[in-house]
């Protein structure tokens, strides 16, 4: 009976790829990978791409020896200083300000890259007042089309 056990107990250990040493040995599946992109997902065009990379400058030119200016700015641990609910909704309509006749949704969208603010984060910070806006501007555009929850 022992024997048994003791057979039982190395072919277990037999299995084991560490006590085999062939971890770092892999099955390799050689099917093709296929996926497709969620139909909702709206490529932007070239002109979009254009016009944010202008909007971005713009912002970059405005927002220079102002008070935001230390948003940009590394401390002596190497960290950006953080913008708080107050500081995104200032940074945003001092955006939209200054910036009369650019689209909403570009000023948003360039904000979230130059601060590196997830859009998730920065739209929960905006007041109803903005959110408004940039659901407007979406509707408009056509992006919302079928959402009844927003207005």
């Amino acid at each position: 009976m022992n024997d048994e056990i003791e057979q039982e107990e190395e072919s277990t250990v037999k299995r084991d790829k560490i006590f085999e040493n062939t971890y770092e040995e892999t099955e390799m599946d050689s099917r093709d990978i296929t996926f497709t992109v969620d139909p909702s997902i709206k490529e932007k065009s070239y002109e979009m791409t254009i016009d944010e990379e202008l909007i971005f400058n713009k912002f970059d030119d405005i927002i220079k020896e102002t008070k935001f200016e230390v948003f940009t700015l590394m401390d002596g641990d190497l960290k950006f200083k953080k913008l708080n609910k107050r500081d995104i909704n200032e940074v945003y309509l001092f955006a939209t300000t200054n910036l009369p006749g650019e689209p909403n949704i570009e000023i948003f969208s360039v904000i979230c890259s130059y601060f590196d603010i997830s859009p998730e984060k920065f739209y929960e910070s905006l007041s109803n007042s903005f959110k408004t806006e940039l659901i407007t501007d979406l509707k408009s555009r056509g992006y919302l089309e079928g959402r009844k929850s927003l207005f």
